[in-house]
């Protein structure tokens, strides 16, 4: 379930602001090179402006077992919407989550984000290379949106 305003203390959650920038990509964990994060700005303007959806990006120290909370957390801090997803890596906790919006949850199922994440991610993950993890995964599923909207 989503926190309420009240609920979300700084003790509760690491903080979930965006960024000035206005960017869908938060490497909170300075997890990633300034060339994936522009990469992943670009990945996201280009979905944009063909679909007008956007793939949020999180990398956090967040290290408990609710981080499927913190990730819809940050989506909604974020403005995603029903057609976007989000992918949250937490470095300390090890562990990482892809949501998909609503909209398009019966096209690709939680089953799906749980097997692109694993597919897409684990291995270089497991490396501690995050970047080439969120590209892999991300590349996936611009790939996926350009089917899903043909």
């Amino acid at each position: 379930s989503r926190l309420t305003e009240a609920e979300r203390t700084p003790s509760r959650l690491p903080s979930t602001a965006p960024p000035a920038s206005g960017s869908f990509v938060w490497d909170d964990a300075n997890a990633l090179s300034a060339r994936t994060i522009r990469e992943l700005d670009e990945r996201n303007d280009r979905l944009w402006d063909r679909y007008s959806v956007s793939i949020g990006v999180v990398t956090c120290n967040y290290d408990r077992d609710d981080l499927d909370e913190y990730a819809m957390q940050c989506a909604e801090d974020m403005g995603l919407g029903g057609y976007d997803m989000i992918v949250t890596l937490d470095i300390s906790g090890e562990n990482y989550w892809l949501i998909q919006g609503n909209d398009i949850r019966r096209d690709f199922t939680d089953d799906d984000c749980s097997d692109y994440a694993y597919e897409c991610m684990e291995f270089s993950f497991a490396r501690e290379d995050y970047d080439d993890a969120v590209l892999e995964l991300t590349k996936a599923l611009e790939d996926w949106y350009g089917d899903y909207y043909r």
